[in-house]
């Protein structure tokens, strides 16, 4: 029987037709209903994420708008797959929070820096998918740490609004669907992972299911938010009854030292950032084209003593994550804060542990030191700041701090304008913060 044109308008045709119009190769894939799979096999290993028929030939060649078309009159709910790689443009960083995917990411994170913002979906099992433009080059499929795979040259995933055999469905992130945020170029680590993943999956496996560093405020500020649900959270690893659906038995796993939650009936799980979105807690920032959610804040004069452009790392300020998370008004999602105000520069000859130090405070508070180097480069100077003026002062940035779902988190940091740049073009290092 043929199927009439309003059939072939679904929702996911729909949304199959828009992925073709975007140069993307697309797929037809079986559905899931009430747990079993629409191939007919009742012991189906993948319900609802494998193709109708033969597919490999679309990693070559996409299919045309007429032949999408044609499988959606035919199969109008069929979910969608978009095949990765070249064929594309897409390479797509699957991250797993069953599987300690979440974890993971934010282990890679810590040393190369965020993901920048791109297009990312939300999978029905309660994982990200994150879209980035293919480089040009072959990226394997490869998997590089528990519960996180990259989709390159060869692989396939399910894409909005497909329906995942929990019955939950695939979504884009608030704004992060195609057309609200272009695709980000695929960072060069995880290109290099994919080639080569040996070295950094082993550091991934090591210390993928460590706890992510919270401080006291937001740790409170996670336990309020549960509160707002009727859920009073107890030190530690606990089950819970989720209040985000039906549950008669404690399906919701909650780590309050961690801050982050998974809920094995509903699938929804997360940090901080997801549980203000599901108590409807205001929505995150906007983010920059670089994926920061920019914050800029002056003090009520922006009139500085020691005026500058080079930008010199402010040391120690790991030791002063809550300052810096109540400066900022807490965490900005994705690329984290960039937040821009005065920095006060106070010698402490009376420091025991060196009486060279000296130390940055923003508003009052100490935020870290700089340097020894940048202490003796800059002493002089600061010195007859404060003769001349009874201060030093200089602009500082605060950047970092991002939040993201599956408790992913970053650490706040602190950069100062002061002076010029250095001639030889050396970056400062790190010390341990005085005392």
């Amino acid at each position: 029987m043929r199927l009439g044109a309003s059939q072939a308008q679904t929702p996911r045709a729909r949304a199959a037709l828009d992925a073709v119009s975007r140069g993307w190769s697309i797929v037809p894939m079986h559905t899931a209903t009430a747990g079993r799979c629409s191939c007919g096999d009742p012991s189906c290993p993948a319900p609802g994420k494998h193709t109708h028929g033969p597919w490999k030939e679309r990693m070559r060649d996409a299919a045309s708008i007429e032949q999408v078309r044609r499988w959606w009159r035919r199969w109008p709910d069929a979910n969608v797959g978009v095949v990765t790689g070249v064929v594309s443009g897409l390479v797509v960083l699957d991250v797993d929070p069953r599987h300690g995917g979440g974890d993971s990411l934010t282990v890679l994170e810590g040393v190369h820096g965020a993901v920048p913002h791109t297009v990312e979906s939300l999978t029905g099992g309660g994982g990200q998918h994150f879209y980035f433009r293919h480089p040009g080059t072959v990226v394997p499929c490869r998997s590089v740490g528990p519960g996180l795979d990259i989709k390159g040259d060869g692989g396939l995933v399910v894409s909005p609004p497909s329906e995942h055999v929990s019955g939950r469905v695939y979504d884009w992130e608030s704004g992060c669907a195609p057309g609200e945020v272009s695709l980000a170029d695929l960072p060069s680590w995880l290109q290099a992972m994919a080639q080569d993943p040996s070295p950094s999956t082993a550091g991934a496996g090591r210390v993928a299911h460590q706890v992510p560093v919270r401080t006291k405020g937001e740790r409170a500020e996670f336990a309020a938010l549960w509160a707002l649900v009727g859920v009073e959270l107890r030190s530690g690893d606990h089950n819970y009854l989720c209040p985000f659906h039906p549950d008669h038995h404690p399906s919701l796993h909650i780590d309050a030292e961690g801050c982050r939650f998974y809920c094995f009936g509903c699938g929804r799980g997360g940090g901080s950032g997801r549980l203000h979105r599901l108590v409807n807690a205001p929505r995150r920032p906007t983010p920059t084209r670089d994926g920061a959610a920019s914050l800029t804040v002056l003090q009520p004069t922006t009139t500085v003593t020691l005026p500058g452009t080079a930008e010199v790392r402010v040391v120690g300020d790991s030791a002063y994550q809550d300052v810096l998370l109540e400066l900022t008004d807490g965490r900005r999602y994705y690329g984290g804060a960039r937040m821009e105000t005065v920095a006060h520069l106070v010698p402490e000859p009376g420091n025991g542990a060196d009486p060279g130090a000296i130390a940055v405070t923003i508003d009052g508070r100490t935020v870290g030191y700089l340097s020894r180097p940048d202490a003796a480069r800059h002493g002089a100077a600061i010195a007859a700041a404060i003769e001349r003026s009874g201060e030093a002062s200089c602009i500082a940035v605060i950047v970092g701090g991002w939040e993201r779902d599956h408790g992913d988190v970053g650490l706040f940091g602190v950069r100062l304008r002061l002076g010029a740049p250095s001639p030889d073009g050396e970056p400062r290092h790190d010390e341990p913060p005085r005392r």
